[in-house]
């Protein structure tokens, strides 16, 4: 058995069989092919299914620079301070990175390995990897476009679109780990979650919206990266969680960091809201006013000609980019498969006169004092 589990090992780490087991299509084909990799000759299903179970329930320490070519990151486990892995085979194309690993876990591969790394043990071989840095940040409230504005980059050759990665944001918000070492696990998130595999040239990250009071830390980190704030009309933002709460508006205690806190102290749900947007508000402000980052309204962005938004990122789109970015932007950047439709923020949501007193009152002024400071 030590025989095989070297065998196994080394599987993990060999880009050419991981890639024929990525496109099996039957369990009888992944079978021999394990039984071919295993030298394991009266291997079955059964047998298969009992040694991938007792891996998959093993942590794996691996030749990170080696293993993270063929796999990627996918969850963070709060738990026991470890990293899922799928495998990283094809490109991210869709909305949200968590939709890429949905879609990796639904083939045989992914379906059956199911690697399990802790993230001390990677820590020690950061120096392996090759430095990634993302060329444009963009952080946002929510509800303003921001998923838009990265499927819009990713029409652009050679952009890689990372979309929301909660593992980033799972593992920053853990308060296992002490704040000194925090610098060092975002940067290795970046370097295994950015890192170019299929020909890309240029990282975008779009983060989650409770990740902006975090800006400090990114920006110390990627001192180099250009970083955008997405905002929009408050009462247009609430109207939309009151439909569909986002995690973050959903009054979780003692979840997402500063605005899990915020809900210990509201004095009602929808005041706890506005708290947590005002909070998203303050940091853009701070960001902005300190020339750390560019605000763009949602308003002005849907009005953006793609060579006002490619600028930021360096590039002037070309006439194919301009073609896909034309496409891309009459589809619902949610859904892409679905045409995009204009929807009232607001018609079939109605505030109280208590509720518009607090959003006039307290979310307007800096939402104004921002719209003087956009630069588009």
């Amino acid at each position: 058995m030590q025989y095989q589990l070297t065998l196994y090992w080394q599987l993990l780490h060999d880009g050419k069989k991981l890639a024929a087991l990525q496109q099996s299509c039957s369990i009888a084909d992944f079978v021999q092919q394990m039984a071919l990799y295993l030298q394991w000759q009266d291997l079955t299903f059964d047998l298969m299914l009992s040694f991938l179970d007792q891996q998959n329930n093993t942590v794996l320490v691996p030749d990170l620079e080696l293993f993270s070519r063929f796999w990627q990151p996918a969850d963070y486990r709060k738990m026991h301070q470890a990293l899922n892995w799928v495998p990283a085979f094809e490109p991210l194309q869709q909305p949200f990175f968590q939709d890429d690993v949905l879609k990796q876990r639904g083939k045989l591969l992914a379906r059956f390995i199911r690697p399990v790394t802790l993230v001390s043990d990677l820590l020690t071989q950061t120096a392996t990897l090759a430095l990634v840095s993302p060329d444009l940040i963009i952080f946002h409230w929510s509800r303003c476009g921001s998923t838009l504005l990265g499927g819009l980059y990713r029409q652009l050759s050679g952009v890689k679109l990372l979309s929301e990665p909660m593992l980033i944001s799972d593992m920053l918000l853990d308060p296992f780990w002490p704040e000194d070492l925090k610098p060092q696990l975002l940067t290795l998130a970046v370097q295994l979650q950015g890192r170019f595999r299929h020909g890309e040239t240029q990282l975008v990250m779009k983060l989650n919206a409770w990740d902006l009071p975090l800006w400090p830390l990114w920006l110390q980190q990627f001192p180099a990266a250009k970083a955008l704030c997405l905002g929009r009309d408050p009462e247009a933002i609430l109207a939309s969680h009151q439909r569909i709460s986002g995690m973050h508006m959903a009054g979780l205690p003692s979840q997402l960091g500063v605005l899990g806190d915020i809900w210990q102290h509201c004095g009602s749900f929808f005041s706890g809201r506005c708290e947590v947007l005002y909070v998203l508000m303050q940091s853009s402000e701070a960001l902005v006013r300190q020339k750390q980052a560019v605000f763009i309204d949602y308003q002005h962005l849907v009005q953006s000609s793609p060579d006002q938004l490619a600028a930021w990122l360096g590039r002037t789109p070309d006439s194919n980019e301009l073609q896909r970015w034309q496409s891309f932007s009459t589809r619902d950047a949610k859904q892409p498969e679905q045409a995009f439709q204009q929807a009232s923020a607001r018609l079939d949501v109605v505030f109280d006169p208590e509720q518009q007193q607090l959003i006039q009152g307290r979310l307007q002024p800096l939402y104004q004092l921002l719209l003087q400071k956009s630069e588009l």
